[in-house]
């Protein structure tokens, strides 16, 4: 046992080593950091900024590469251990650094001299944003894509919260928008290694290229859903009509139906805006 211990550390450490690489990348963010930190160390005196950029940041670098603790934090979850690394305010550090070092030239052309070396060796530690390929020009103020606007505002209603499925593509973006309308899943059923299995998101998303029907709309009555929202893409094996369901709305590409057993609920209690109410009449 000690042994097998022993070798997940050591595997725990690789691991931690490779978040680090990966961190830095093709810069040496990494070695300015550990510079600025040093510099820092030997120079401010201020106590209060001394816990703040010195200690606090000393014992989180400490903390994320110690062999120990990433074994802990790695059997949580091992994917988003590396943001143990967000926590350290790197570029507060440099920055701070530059400003601190300038303060030790009386003469304008140095100081110029150091701003401008600072300036090139951080725009060195990077790219460009826009050149990147996962860079796209934002459709809305929400930076998220427009039909999941759409088809959220569709669903709300004034006086309710219902409960919709979804697609799987929308699910991601959905509750950033609103946490008006419930969903019986999200983000989670989405995320592979989270292991999370659902009947409902099987019947959604099983089939690439069809929908059935009826199995669709038996798991949604099973977690309470007022609305589906099926992708135009994909093919319907049976009707949603068929199924005790009408077609609420089409929104970007997408189905709307609502179960008309919820229906006739929220209208006798007085829930339905009066979009709705036409639609079902």
């Amino acid at each position: 046992m000690p042994g097998r211990f022993a070798s997940e550390l050591k595997e725990v450490a690789k691991a931690v080593a490779e978040d680090v690489i990966l961190y830095n990348n093709r810069s040496f963010l990494i070695p300015l950091f550990l510079i600025a930190l040093l510099f820092l160390w030997m120079t401010e005196k201020d106590r209060k900024l001394r816990v703040v950029l010195l200690y606090v940041v000393a014992a989180a670098a400490a903390v994320f590469v110690c062999p120990l603790y990433a074994w802990v934090g790695m059997k949580i979850d091992a994917d988003v251990y590396y943001r143990v690394l967000w926590s350290m305010p790197i570029g507060i550090l440099v920055c701070y650094s530059v400003v601190k070092l300038m303060t030790y030239f009386r003469a304008a052309v140095s100081r110029a001299l150091v701003f401008l070396l600072a300036v090139l060796a951080i725009m060195m530690n990077g790219d460009l944003v826009y050149t990147n390929t996962f860079h796209i020009r934002a459709a809305n103020a929400y930076h998220i894509p427009q039909q999941v606007i759409d088809v959220a505002d569709a669903l709300k209603l004034d006086n309710y919260k219902p409960i919709a499925v979804l697609p799987a593509e929308l699910l991601t973006h959905f509750h950033q928008y609103t946490a008006d309308v419930f969903t019986p899943y999200g983000r989670n059923v989405v995320e592979p290694s989270w292991s999370f299995r659902d009947a409902l998101y099987d019947a959604m998303e099983s089939d690439e290229t069809a929908y059935d029907v009826a199995e669709v709309a038996r798991c949604a009555r099973i977690h309470n859903c007022a609305f589906v929202v099926l992708s135009c893409a994909k093919q319907m094996n049976g009707s949603m009509e068929e199924q005790g369901y009408f077609l609420f709305r089409f929104v970007q590409g997408y189905f709307i139906y609502m179960d008309y057993n919820y229906y006739w609920v929220f209208k006798e209690q007085g829930l339905l805006d009066a979009d709705v109410i036409e639609a079902g009449g």
